[in-house]
């Protein structure tokens, strides 16, 4: 057989030439008159007629035909094309082989050699076969890709190598059909083993007259990875926008939405088929559309963009968004912007909360008089208050005082023992609170604090310490004048208790040493007045009267004195005391007195107390006396006897609808020889009520008078629990 040197051509898929052999520039300079160049077209070689039909013929078939092209009467080109496959089994270029022929040499011998040599080397796997199904010819490439020989697959009917399914049938069917059919099936390998492929399969007649199946197989399993892995990242990512808990969406170069997931439809509160016919625009915050814009802008030019922005939704809900919006890329143009939206504004409010509450916690440790400061375990100052930077560091805000520690401000010795106390605290874990400290400020002036240091751990678990210190150099000064106030106070009252000491011995014993020559005075006087009554005229019974009378108030007075005296001056027992029975006895040694008066008498409930019995009775019959003493001669005389008790003592009430009061008297009535009358109004010396309030003081009570003149009086006093 004569040995054929095919013109061979390699185009890719725009039909620009990538290389040629000897013979396809010696064909091309001797049919065409061209010469191959690096990317030249085949439109600038071919003539328009042929390249009309080629192209149509390329397009049509996806570079896989065999073609006559008559280009003048006695001349006509045959063109095989067949792709050529890289290691992957993607197609790189595609292979022309040329041969210029008359019409006669169409069916010759050479041209079958020609065609062979085609089909042996194609990287393409080819099978010439009866459309029946019988395998005729296959080339080397056929057999690596499904592991027979050459012998092997010839004996194989296409069953053999293609899995016989529903899809099959089908292929067969279109193809006999049509006369052509291109799809996917399953190829079946020696080994068993099968694998997705590309199957082009047509039906020709060959020059014998004989109906042939020109198939080519392409092995597809790198290109179905590749497109299951496509499809698991599409649906990923899909997952991702579907499922995202926050706003996703995308928007075209215009800003109108083209997708939203279901948060970004919540945060729109509309419809899918409503937020497509409306762009974005509007849903932002007229005070935050320029800038809005300006990110859009940046974005849709290839920048990715993070911002915050007030958003209003289609109902008016108001939110504050976190937004970040990136380019899409489609064949590297950018056709629109993708964004993620998160809502914000639950986190807004909590951070304006608690710059509110941070502004208010700085407002108050400001303005509080205490120095307040807060240290790391490297002793540094993370936190001071006004107080301690400007008078503790002598600094002018806190900045100056952040991040600088005691030996910076105080001596070496100083700033040591500062230091010290403070590295206790932190390591043992045992807080100081209000301990005395003298501390030296940064002038060197020492002043009386009272120090408070808490230790705590920061969120990393490292040491630090909290400290509150109040200056009370003015309070232990204060202290101090009090503690010589106290003692010279002290001093004067002990002198002042000697003195009234002094005093009422000197009471008593005046009082008992002139009733001796009192007596006697008024003895004398009844004498005189017995032995010489009928011999005195008018004026000297008038003098020995007004004497005798003088004596007796002077002797009423010592005895008032006397009892004055007494009181507080003499210890009695303290006893259980049953009040009603008390106050019972009282008005029974008043009887004559209530009788004469016609006074009505009110007694409440009264308790039982632990008292001196003796001088309750006294107080009693004192205030008893003091009403029935000074009844309203306009009304029978009415007292009312009752008691209140309070948490710490017992609260007394005399009342009486007597003459009452004036408001100018109620101080004056409880001092020793203070009368309100005329002696021939009422009679008495004035220290009833005396000796009434120095009872109730030497109990730890208190006395007191309600009273409205014309109506009564109501008499208080008050005897603690703890007597």
């Amino acid at each position: 057989m004569k040995k054929v040197t095919t013109p061979v051509l390699k185009i890719d898929r725009n039909f620009e030439i990538i290389s040629w052999n000897t013979s396809a520039e010696e064909f091309l300079n001797n049919i065409f008159k061209k010469s191959p160049k690096a990317q030249l077209s085949l439109e600038e070689i071919f003539p328009p007629g042929i390249w009309t039909k080629f192209h149509g013929d390329f397009k049509t078939n996806q570079g896989i035909f065999h073609n006559i092209y008559t280009f003048s009467e006695t001349e006509t080109i045959e063109v095989f094309s067949s792709p050529s496959l890289d290691d992957g089994g993607n197609i790189k270029c595609f292979s022309l082989c040329l041969k210029a022929v008359s019409p006669k040499e169409n069916g010759s011998s050479e041209n079958i050699v020609r065609l062979k040599n085609i089909l042996e080397n194609s990287s393409l796997a080819i099978f010439l076969s009866d459309p029946s199904g019988p395998i005729v010819e296959v080339n080397r490439a056929a057999c690596k890709l499904f592991g027979y020989s050459l012998k092997e697959l010839k004996q194989l009917s296409r069953e053999d190598i293609i899995q016989m399914n529903s899809d099959l049938e089908t292929a067969i069917a279109q193809r006999n059909k049509a006369g052509e059919i291109r799809t996917e099936l399953v190829g079946i390998k020696k080994n068993g083993e099968t694998f997705p492929c590309e199957v082009h399969s047509v039906i020709y007649t060959n020059y014998e007259g004989e109906k042939r199946t020109s198939t080519t197989i392409v092995d597809i399993s790198d290109r179905k990875k590749q497109e299951l892995i496509a499809e698991n990242s599409k649906q990923a990512f899909q997952s991702l926008f579907d499922y995202n808990p926050d706003a996703v969406y995308s928007f075209d170069l215009k800003g109108n939405f083209v997708d939203l997931n279901q948060a970004a439809l919540n945060l729109v509160e509309g419809s899918r088929e409503k937020a497509r016919e409306i762009n974005f625009l509007p849903l932002i915050a007229p005070e935050d559309r320029d800038r809005v814009m300006m990110h859009s802008s940046k974005a849709v030019s290839g920048e990715v963009q993070r911002y915050q922005t007030n958003f209003i939704s289609l109902k008016g809900t108001k939110k504050v968004l976190d937004v970040t919006n990136f380019p899409i890329y489609v064949n590297k143009k950018i056709t629109g912007v993708y964004g993620i939206a998160k809502d914000i504004t639950k986190q807004v409010e909590i951070e304006q909360k608690l710059r509110e509450e941070h502004n208010m916690f700085r407002a108050i440790i400001d303005y509080i008089p205490d120095h307040i400061f807060v240290i790391n375990e490297k002793h540094e100052t993370i936190l001071t208050n006004h107080s301690f930077y400007k008078n503790y560091y002598g600094v002018e805000n806190e900045q100056e005082s952040l991040g600088l520690t005691a030996l910076e401000f105080f001596d070496k010795e100083e700033a040591n023992r500062v230091i010290e106390d403070n590295t206790q605290v932190m390591n043992k874990g045992i807080p100081v609170i209000n301990r005395e400290d003298i501390v030296q400020d940064f002038n060197g002036k020492k002043n009386y604090t009272l120090l408070t240091k808490v230790p705590f751990r920061f969120g990393d678990n490292k040491k630090g310490l909290v400290g509150i210190s109040r200056n009370i150099t003015e309070i232990k000064e204060k202290e101090k004048a009090l503690e010589e106030l106290n003692e010279a106070l002290k001093k004067h009252a002990d002198e002042l208790a000697l003195s009234n000491k002094e005093l009422e011995q000197f009471a008593y014993i005046a009082s008992h040493d002139l009733q001796e020559p009192l007596r006697m005075v008024t003895s004398f006087l009844t004498q005189l007045k017995k032995k010489y009554n009928n011999k005195l005229d008018d004026r000297a019974q008038q003098y020995i009267y007004f004497a005798y009378d003088g004596a007796t108030r002077m002797r009423q007075i010592i005895l008032d004195l006397l009892e004055y005296s007494r009181v507080g001056r003499v210890a009695h027992k303290v006893t259980a005391v049953n009040l009603e029975h008390l106050v019972s006895e009282v008005l029974s040694l008043q009887k004559k007195s209530i009788e004469e008066k016609n006074a009505k008498i009110e007694i409440g409930v009264l308790p039982e107390l632990e008292v001196e019995e003796p001088v309750l009775r006294q107080l009693f019959s004192n205030l008893i006396g003091n009403a029935l003493k000074y009844y309203s001669k306009e009304r029978q005389p009415k007292i009312k006897i009752s008691s209140l008790e309070k948490e710490k003592y017992w609260e007394f009430k005399i009342t009486d609808n007597g003459i009452g009061i004036e408001e100018e008297f109620k101080e004056q009535i409880f001092i020793i020889f203070q009368r309100l009358h005329q002696r021939d109004e009422y009679d008495g010396t004035g220290i009833g009520l005396a000796i009434c309030k120095k009872i109730v003081d030497n109990f730890g009570g208190k006395i007191w008078v309600d009273s409205i003149p014309g109506e009564g009086s109501s008499f208080y006093f008050t005897i603690p629990k703890q007597f």
